[in-house]
């Protein structure tokens, strides 16, 4: 992803608060955690990547609506991989370690505000049981999977803000 692209912000607080509204309302209107993550940063840096967004896909309702792992900070991971991410396998794991940090930072505040990192302990249910899954929605999940991917997007667009600057002040 090109961080160019953020010139068109005013600042941080203007890119941060776009791209929480746009994944927020996409949820609402599409659904699927991590897609939604994805195609959020894919439309505001204007980039298709039709293989990354299908590579989202098996992350809804944790991993496989299995309930493990959130699909939304799947997704963030993602997101954060396309910029930070090992760009060649030989590299090993001097390649993995270079840039790890805004990842390992979005999982430790994840993980700090929700006290987990699993989708089934995050909506206390079973999101592969039909039935249950539609009284969830039924019951204001949608909206409260809507508010954690906005949280998530805000997050991650709040490390790639950081990242352009720094590298706008290195040149």
């Amino acid at each position: 992803m090109n961080l160019d692209t953020l010139n068109k912000y005013r600042d941080k607080s203007a890119f941060v608060e776009e791209v929480k509204r746009k994944s927020f309302e996409m949820e609402v209107n599409s659904h699927g955690c991590s897609q939604v993550v994805v195609q959020t940063f894919l439309d505001v840096f204007e980039e298709d990547n039709l293989p990354l967004f299908m590579a989202a896909s098996p992350f809804a309702a944790g991993m496989s609506l299995t309930g493990h792992n959130c699909g939304a900070l799947i997704g963030g991971l993602m997101v954060l991989g396309t910029v930070f991410g090992r760009q060649h396998v030989k590299d090993g794991m001097p390649g993995i370690l270079k840039d790890i940090r805004p990842m390992r930072k979005l999982v430790k505040y994840f993980d700090g505000t929700h006290g987990t990192v699993n989708c089934r302990d995050i909506t206390r249910t079973d999101l592969a049981d039909p039935g249950k899954s539609e009284a969830f929605f039924n019951n204001g999940g949608l909206e409260k999977c809507a508010g954690i991917i906005s949280e998530v997007c805000g997050m991650v667009a709040e490390l790639l803000y950081d990242e352009k600057c720094a590298r706008d002040r290195k040149e």
